[in-house]
């Protein structure tokens, strides 16, 4: 594990909840919007904080309407995914350029950053969560789930 390996990396642990690996989390326009809006002198949209889970199961990172609304970007382009309920016929959704910082607990502490990504629109609204990390994310990240201990930790 990171934590008795790697001592000198950044990383949190927390507890698993009953909806699986919860973190707090914030979706920010692109790194090249903020600076385009601030070279034009232009204000740009606050971070939406969220709540989100963490899924090796999704290959792309998922994001739903309501935070994309709330920061008033544009869709980039479109995904084909393919979901359980789906089967084999891929369905086509659009996508966005955003930046995904998620926290230890609280904003600002122990974060983790990414770069900019494409992620999918995807409903969220009746699971208590607005954002599915995938690994897109985790690519960058060392993620240890210990269910047996109840707990897992995130290295970056």
């Amino acid at each position: 594990m990171c934590r008795k390996r790697l001592n000198f990396v950044p990383h949190f642990t927390l507890t698993i909840s009953p909806q699986g690996p919860i973190v707090d989390a914030a979706v920010m326009i692109s790194i090249a919007r903020v600076k385009a809006l601030e070279a034009a002198g232009k204000p740009h949209p606050e971070a939406q904080k969220v709540r989100a889970l963490i899924d090796t199961g999704a290959s792309i990172t998922g994001v739903d309407p309501t935070v994309l609304k709330a920061l008033g970007i544009s869709q980039t382009g479109e995904a084909e995914i393919h979901t359980p309920s789906t089967g084999g016929t891929p369905v086509k959704v659009p996508t966005y350029d955003v930046t995904i910082g998620i926290y230890e607990g609280r904003p600002g502490q122990g974060h983790f950053i990414s770069d900019t990504i494409q992620v999918t629109e995807t409903d969220l609204s009746r699971h208590g969560f607005q954002v599915l990390i995938g690994t897109d994310v985790l690519a960058k990240c060392l993620f240890h789930y210990n269910g047996a201990e109840g707990f897992f930790t995130l290295c970056y």
